[in-house]
């Protein structure tokens, strides 16, 4: 079976200023600040609090530990790679389960990343499920 078929998918992938849970209702989360960019005053620059949010589903129970890279696309290195803690955990009724981590990482100058979720694999290559663009620009003003 394809590597592809047996890791979660990916419904939901964004970078935010802010997630936390709901102290009310389990399962909501109040996301604050949805961005595909954000301006810097001067680089290299690392944002004091940027997240990722994320909703994955799978029909197969399990855990699927993952990791998150944070590509220069100029240089196309990464930037940030950070282990997904926890690691997405699906139980046999589960079908989605939301995830966030801090993106702690600097960027160095001006331009495009890509933010990319992967999947480990005991066998073969790691999974990438999913990928975002996002600019950092300088503030002009």
């Amino acid at each position: 079976m394809a590597a592809a078929v047996v890791t979660p998918r990916i419904r939901l992938m964004t970078v935010c200023d802010g997630v936390r849970e709901s102290r009310i209702e389990a399962g909501v989360y109040h996301v604050k600040g949805l961005r595909q960019r954000i301006v810097a005053q001067a680089f290299p620059f690392a944002p004091l609090s940027l997240w990722l949010f994320l909703v994955f589903s799978s029909r197969r129970p399990g855990e699927y530990p993952g990791y998150i890279r944070v590509l220069d696309d100029t240089t196309e290195k990464a930037i940030l790679y950070c282990p997904m803690t926890p690691s997405p955990r699906f139980g046999a009724n589960d079908e989605t389960l939301s995830g966030h981590a801090r993106l702690r990482c600097s960027f160095p100058h001006e331009g495009r990343y890509t933010i990319q979720f992967w999947f480990f694999q005991e066998q073969g290559n790691d999974v990438l499920k999913g990928e975002i663009p996002f600019t950092v620009e300088l503030d002009g003003g």
